[in-house]
């Protein structure tokens, strides 16, 4: 089975400047006055925005308080909408892309932290803004629910401008193709951003009354088309909804470093499980969107914005990690924002990234994605501790010489390394010659619509894998006559678990090191099994054997067929 990793070769790099010139802009609200206190010397900029760009302000006070501590000009019933833009040379109405960070030092302006992706993407014919929220920072209540509200009020703004006669943006936003950006806690909040864009009120607090959100207040409406969702690694559940926990609605990509030393337990881990997820009463439902997820070996928390300083702990390079932000987002925004769906390519497998030089190949990275059409075999969602096949697909499960365990992934013993929220098998062996076998009955399993078989699987730090190595283990697709066999490692790689020293031990003591449990998704061509003589409209079994490596503990979850 070869590697599918030369689609997107004859690309150019997306993390590249493409052909477009760009305007630079900053605007702001009328009449700000930052000078009353000399600390707040960086916000001066929106003191005089671009000609034709003075916006709005904004009354966020049913929702949140402004970061204490800090002396701003204005209040939350005046609070401003302050940015900065770069929108590319031409008449043709650009798609959006706006950038919002996360909780930093209010005293220093976060906003301009993006706008490297911002020249980036308006290279390549997209507006692309990045907001001020950096009144939110510090100690407030209300925060993350605020941070989605002010983004989609950034984006209002967006549809007033491309709606106003004479404006520079007349005409030249498209409105139908938006996509939203959050880092830290602005990527916990693209999250509820995504739920309350089509909403026309929400009741932010159980103790409190909704907020209308269809302007009567001046807040909304909204509903625009937001084509995507990113968050950088982003918090979760700092605000919960009083509906439950916010499940992303729109196409979702999410990217963490495993050196990240402010949100070190990834999260948005819980964020991407939530969302899109199966309809236990209707499996065979698509989602709304697919859903794709880069782990970065090496890349800490501040490095995703350029302005924010170093942390403690060793990384890869700045530069690196930049280079990968940019690679990821861009390729995202041309994908859903320009039809060039070849570059999916790259959220559906990292390695295609790597054959094509787009990123660095000296960062170990992990990759998930999961389609909106998709068919599980095995979700492990059921309430039963049993190994089952998942409804409607009917089959048995069978072990041998392999201790095979149906677990909660959700950050709990013994499971803390993965903290997920979904459920999932833990398989342990030693001897080299345990298996994991699903019979199938090939008259429920329709794998006409389908073009891949796929799971996703990832190795942890336990004793019985070995530090610092790949771990392998072999695939076998049968029909009712022959089977297909490969490595796991021809597909992609299941790579050790980066562990990061946790502070400075004492004399005498061991140092403490802290490690997640990342899985990554395999992405098996049906094609690939085709030209092995498969008949893959009649599958019967598939089969993990567990012969290559002696001993190893590995966690998988969501076996389907998918595109």
């Amino acid at each position: 089975m070869q590697k599918i990793t030369d689609l997107c070769t004859n690309l150019s790099n997306p993390g590249k400047p493409g052909a477009y010139t760009f305007s630079k802009v900053v605007y702001a609200a009328p009449n700000l006055d930052y000078s009353s206190n000399p600390d707040l010397n960086q916000y001066y900029v929106y003191h005089n925005p671009t000609e034709g760009f003075a916006t709005r302000r904004i009354d966020i006070s049913n929702i949140a308080e402004l970061g204490f501590g800090v002396d701003w000009s204005f209040d939350s019933t005046q609070v401003p909408i302050n940015g900065h833009i770069r929108i590319p040379v031409g008449d043709e109405p650009f798609p959006l892309v706006v950038f919002a960070h996360g909780n930093h030092d209010p005293l220093e302006n976060s906003t301009p932290g993006y706008i490297y992706l911002c020249e980036l993407l308006a290279s390549h014919g997209m507006i692309a803004a990045t907001i001020d929220v950096n009144f939110l920072n510090g100690g407030n209540f209300g925060e993350n629910d605020a941070r989605a509200i002010v983004h989609l009020e950034h984006l209002k703004q967006f549809r007033l401008w491309n709606a106003q006669a004479g404006h520079p943006l007349e005409g030249k936003v498209d409105m139908s193709r938006v996509m939203i950006v959050g880092h830290s806690r602005g990527g916990e909040a693209v999250g509820h951003a995504s739920l309350f864009n089509s909403m026309e009120s929400v009741q932010f607090d159980p103790e409190l009354a909704p907020v209308p959100l269809d302007g009567s207040l001046g807040l909304g409406p909204y509903g625009f088309d937001i084509r995507a969702a990113v968050a950088i690694a982003p918090t979760d559940g700092q605000y919960v909804p009083v509906t439950g926990p916010t499940k992303v609605r729109d196409n979702y990509l999410i990217i963490h470093g495993s050196r990240d030393g402010d949100v070190f337990t990834f999260e948005g881990y819980k964020t991407y499980d939530r969302s899109h997820t199966v309809d236990l009463a209707n499996p065979t439902q698509p989602a709304r969107g697919f859903k794709s997820l880069l782990w970065i070996h090496g890349a800490n928390h501040n490095h995703f914005n350029s302005v924010w300083q170093q942390e403690s702990v060793k990384t890869i390079e700045r530069e690196d990690q930049e280079q990968i932000a940019k690679v990821y987002i861009s390729a995202l925004g041309m994908s859903v924002l320009q039809d060039k769906q070849e570059f999916l390519e790259l959220l559906r497998n990292y390695a295609v990234g790597i054959e094509a030089a787009w990123l660095p190949n000296n960062v170990n990275l992990v990759s998930q994605f999961q389609d909106s059409h998709r068919l599980f075999v095995q979700h492990f969602e059921e309430s039963q501790t049993s190994l089952e096949v998942s409804k409607p697909v009917v089959g048995t499960v069978k072990t041998l010489e392999i201790n095979a365990k149906k677990l909660s992934f959700e950050g709990q013993q013994p499971t803390d390394h993965l903290y997920q929220e979904t459920q999932g098998l833990r398989l342990r062996w030693t001897g080299g010659d345990g298996s994991y076998r699903i019979k199938l009955d090939p008259q429920t399993l329709d794998t006409k619509a389908f073009k891949f078989l796929a799971l996703r699987v990832g190795q942890s730090t336990e004793p019985n894998n070995q530090i610092g190595e790949d771990q392998d283990f072999t695939i076998e697709v049968h029909d009712k006559a022959k089977g297909s066999c490969f490595p796991a490692s021809s597909i992609n790689r299941l790579i050790y678990p980066d562990k990061v020293a946790l502070g400075f031990p004492n004399e005498g003591e061991e140092e403490s090191t802290f490690s997640r449990t990342v899985m990554q998704t395999l992405r098996i061509p049906l094609k690939g099994l085709q030209e092995d003589g498969i008949d893959i409209n009649n599958l019967t079994e598939i089969k993990l054997s567990f012969n290559i490596v002696p001993s190893g503990t590995l966690y998988l979850d969501e076996l389907q067929l998918t595109n």
